[in-house]
């Protein structure tokens, strides 16, 4: 009796940690989304733009989550997404206009402050 309540209090525990796992992937899924829109309007970027705009995106939002989930150090860790970005930059430039790419960078610069707001708090 005693391991059927345990039983049953882990698979409780397990179903609401699922259930708030799959609530933050949605809720990171609409962020992309919003953040996607908003670059759309701010760069007036082409559909031509739109779709390699994306793909370069999705490309390095999945190196970055990698290197986020490796067992590599904070400062390593660190490194590796510095580097990703400068390499996802570089791309974008060859992708957007000078104008364009003035207004990514500082999209990129909104972001960042946004993310540090959210760690301060």
């Amino acid at each position: 009796m005693k391991n059927l309540k345990i039983t049953l209090f882990l698979t409780i525990l397990f179903s609401i940690n699922c259930t708030l796992l799959q609530a933050q992937q949605n809720d990171k899924k609409a962020e992309m989304i919003a953040e996607m829109k908003v670059a759309k309007e701010k760069l007036a970027l082409s559909d031509t733009q739109e779709i390699t705009f994306k793909e370069v995106t999705k490309k390095y939002g999945l190196k970055m989550k990698n290197v986020k989930d490796s067992d590599a150090s904070k400062r390593d860790k660190f490194k590796n997404i510095k580097s990703l970005r400068d390499e996802k930059n570089a791309e974008m430039k060859t992708l957007l206009s000078e104008e364009q790419y003035k207004a990514y960078l500082e999209l990129q610069e909104e972001r960042m402050a946004k993310m540090k707001d959210r760690k301060n708090k």
